[in-house]
């Protein structure tokens, strides 16, 4: 069971609010590329994010996949430091699309 654990250890108000403009970022994103309606604006983009990162992020975790461990080993130097916040991002995005791909029928397009 310890492989689904959360982990908020270095949660403060700075990456709370990075995660937060990674979301808005990624959502906008996935409905730009799906061309759909929005869905309560910018909230609604990041709720589309957030809930992408929540089931894609689980997905991920349960097969054992790392996107953060496959960025690392490209050693980017100093640009290491980055490489959690581009797998959340690309997470996101991914997880934003395929929610916005399903509910395309019910949002109607933009």
């Amino acid at each position: 069971m310890d492989k689904l654990a959360v982990d908020y250890s270095g949660m403060n108000l700075g990456v709370l609010a990075l995660w937060l403009l990674i979301a808005t970022l990624a959502g906008f994103a996935a409905r730009k590329i799906v061309r759909g309606r929005p869905v309560l604006g910018l909230w609604g983009d990041i709720g589309f994010a957030l809930l992408g990162v929540f089931l894609v992020g689980t997905l991920m975790k349960t097969f054992d996949v790392s996107l953060t461990g496959w960025i690392a080993s490209l050693d980017l130097g100093p640009l290491n430091d980055v490489t959690r916040w581009v797998d959340v991002f690309v997470v996101a995005l991914i997880g934003a699309l395929v929610l916005r791909g399903v509910l395309r029928p019910i949002t109607g397009r933009g």
